[in-house]
């Protein structure tokens, strides 16, 4: 999952739509780095669980609590949800240019579509030190960016998409 934990730019994607999920798994980015996960449900679906029926050799562990404590903490007061944000709607004002004919997707999970192959585009990055990917539609650059991205970087990623 690469949606959650902000990088829509909501803490989970599904908060941007008028969903109420049943049930909202999160992972790999709750603990930032460290092995956790979390399911997070209705009260309908919780009942379902029992004494020691979601059990796990390391669950509730103080290490893994502590490492989700301070992800929360840091996107909550290092900002961060607006930071996505904010650089989603620069890279939508100032990445438009050379192979980019438009960008879909939301937050910091973006898809660059492109007048040639993004595998082409991509490489060109890459040679520029630029770290991009490729997705199933051969023509859209994948952006996968982190949530402390800087106004910087996308200024360099605009210059350098704007030269090849």
């Amino acid at each position: 999952m690469q949606s959650g934990m902000g990088r829509s730019g909501h803490f989970f994607a599904v908060d941007a739509h008028d969903i109420q999920p049943d049930l909202l798994t999160s992972a790999k980015a709750l603990g930032g780095g460290i092995p956790c996960g979390a399911i997070l449900c209705n009260e309908d679906i919780a009942a379902d669980f029992g004494p020691g029926s979601l059990g796990t050799t390391f669950g509730g562990g103080p290490v893994a609590a502590a490492a989700i404590n301070a992800v929360i903490d840091a996107i909550d007061s290092e900002h961060l949800l607006q930071n996505v944000t904010d650089r989603e709607a620069q890279i939508r004002e100032q990445c438009i240019v050379g192979p980019v004919k438009r960008i879909q997707g939301m937050g910091l999970l973006l898809g660059l579509v492109c007048d040639r192959p993004a595998a082409d585009v991509r490489d060109a990055l890459l040679e520029l030190g630029i770290l991009t990917g490729t997705s199933s539609d051969p023509d859209v650059l994948r952006i996968l960016a982190p949530l402390v991205l800087q106004s910087e970087h996308v200024d360099r990623l605009a210059r350098a998409l704007d030269t090849i």
